[in-house]
């Protein structure tokens, strides 16, 4: 929706294009503020306006923190790369603490499997020195790697 430059923006336009942007899928509050000043909507009626999206529960940072983790695991990124994307998005590192304890005892299992999908044949020195790089990269953490390797040995 772009406004005549003339034409003021209201509040009740701006949730509008809020919901819009909600419909597609969660969006943290800093993600929703970003995007409407883009629109060029002033950062008041902005603010009012997530404010009220904020108290209806229609926006959520703490929903959004746990989707976007549950999206990032199903795609095998570690717990340093999700929490690193949150805090880029605006979310708390209190709500980032919550959405990852959830999935605390499995980051090992993921670090294997994302090892399994990713190997190129033997584990030699090589590869999983190239694999360690890799997975670390992907936000998984020197024990999570160690771990992983320790159980395709073991499997082996």
């Amino acid at each position: 929706m772009t406004e005549a430059p003339d034409k003021q923006v209201t509040v009740t336009d701006a949730r509008e294009i809020a919901c819009r942007y909600l419909g597609r899928r969660e969006h943290s509050q800093k993600e929703l503020r970003d995007k409407l000043c883009r629109k060029g909507i002033p950062s008041d009626v902005t603010s009012v306006a997530i404010g009220e999206l904020a108290s209806e529960g229609l926006v959520s940072d703490q929903r959004f923190a746990e989707s976007f983790t549950r999206s990032r695991i199903s795609s095998l990124t570690g717990p340093i790369k999700i929490r690193a994307e949150l805090l880029k998005r605006g979310v708390g590192s209190g709500l980032i603490d919550q959405a990852l304890a959830e999935h605390q005892e499995g980051w090992s299992e993921m670090a294997r499997q994302w090892v399994l999908k990713r190997s190129r044949g033997d584990l030699d020195r090589k590869e999983k020195a190239r694999l360690y790089r890799s997975g670390t990269s992907k936000g998984f953490t020197h024990e999570h790697m160690m771990k992983a390797f320790d159980r395709l040995r073991q499997d082996r």
